[in-house]
């Protein structure tokens, strides 16, 4: 293309294939540690289990760069392009979400004003480029997609601003508003959107590589856990756990996904922030039980509830499959009679030694096979 500021992108819909560009996964790169800096607000147990105020941090502030994130890739996805406005907005709203990264590890109300600051200039800087978009030359379902997503930012942006002038618990509610209003305002809209349509294939890139990256994270996790000179059993299960969800999203990644389907990326959206946060939690369990810093039916409450928000997000994917695995329910019926059946199981024995490993590496390997067969008897070919 072309580079000047108004473009012509009327035919985007014809392109089979979007690549990822490196400006992209440069942007990505304060994902990565915005992700360890999330994850660490839930490793702390107390009293037995982790403090509701560090858990619902955790998934405000997951929610707030996950929808900074989304709809910035939204926004790459529909209309972006190697274009000097586009790569400043990138880089500019990567150089603020520093700054919001860097206050996760203080205590909420120190720096409540701060996030909302950061917050309100992300959403409006977002909202902005949805509006520019509208003096390139595109569709009008393209169009009222653009006037959605935009509308959507800046209200989200208007709410953080109003709350960094009032006060408690005022300041509170229009915090709450302006996460809610980001993520949930494009949803009534979700059949119009269809209409401007996602490039899928960049779309799944996206959110797989930013998956990927929360792997990572647990990765990083197991490293806290082993030790060179104590090597035990459990440490091949703690590591078999994270293999055969990363297995299962590899299947469902690389296997189920028809790249060909039309859909305006609302529920990829939405199954991805479980499966974020359901590694996440997955990450947390673990490293809490190996340093028992927290009560054992609470391990199993939190690996299940984990296991629970992972699984949701990669059935929600089916969505985006071929045609027989969208509307078949075994592997739904299996997967949930499994999750059901070990979560008893290590209920029941959640006091006997190394239950979580054990049980737990059982289930997510039982559930990877499981897909595997079902996948490779509708494609034996395959």
């Amino acid at each position: 293309m072309k580079e000047h500021f108004a473009e012509d992108l009327t035919d985007r819909h014809e392109e089979e294939t979007k690549s990822v560009e490196l400006t992209e996964l440069f942007y990505d790169l304060v994902y990565v540690f915005a992700i360890a800096q999330i994850s660490h607000t839930i490793l702390n147990g107390k009293n037995g289990d982790i403090p509701l105020d560090s858990f619902m941090k955790y998934i405000v502030m997951t929610l707030v760069f996950y929808s900074v994130w989304s709809y910035q890739t939204a926004y790459t996805n529909r209309f972006g392009a190697l274009r000097p406005k586009d790569v400043v907005f990138l880089l500019f709203n990567m150089f603020i979400a520093i700054f919001l990264a860097i206050s996760l590890d203080k205590h909420f109300s120190e720096v409540f004003d701060a996030v909302n600051i950061c917050i309100a200039i992300l959403y409006f800087s977002t909202s902005l480029q949805f509006f520019l978009s509208l003096l390139d030359k595109i569709t009008d379902e393209d169009r009222f997609a653009a006037i959605t997503f935009g509308t959507a930012m800046l209200i989200s942006a208007v709410l953080a601003t109003f709350s960094i002038v009032l006060s408690s618990p005022l300041m509170y509610i229009f915090f709450g508003l302006a996460i809610v209003t980001a993520c949930v305002f494009p949803m009534p809209f979700t059949k119009k959107l269809k209409q401007s349509a996602i490039n899928v294939p960049h779309m799944v890139e996206r959110y797989t590589l930013l998956t990927i990256i929360m792997f990572g994270e647990t990765i990083i996790g197991l490293t806290k856990i082993f030790k060179i000179d104590d090597i035990k059993y459990t440490d091949f299960l703690l590591f078999l756990i994270i293999v055969s969800l990363f297995g299962s999203y590899w299947m469902k990644t690389n296997r189920l996904i028809s790249y060909d389907r039309y859909a305006s990326g609302m529920t990829l959206t939405i199954a991805h922030f479980f499966i974020l946060i359901g590694l996440g939690m997955v990450n947390a369990s673990l490293i809490l039980d190996a340093n028992n810093d927290v009560t054992n039916l609470f391990k199993v409450q939190l690996m299940y509830g984990a296991l629970g928000c992972y699984f949701t997000g990669l059935l929600l994917t089916l969505n985006y499959s071929h045609e027989d695995f969208k509307h078949d329910k075994h592997m739904i019926v299996i997967m949930t009679a499994i999750l059901i059946a070990g979560f008893f199981i290590e209920y029941l024995l959640k006091d006997a030694p190394y239950t979580l490993p054990i049980s737990t590496s059982i289930i997510t390997v039982s559930i990877f096979f499981v897909s595997s067969y079902i996948y490779r008897t509708k494609y034996p070919q395959e």
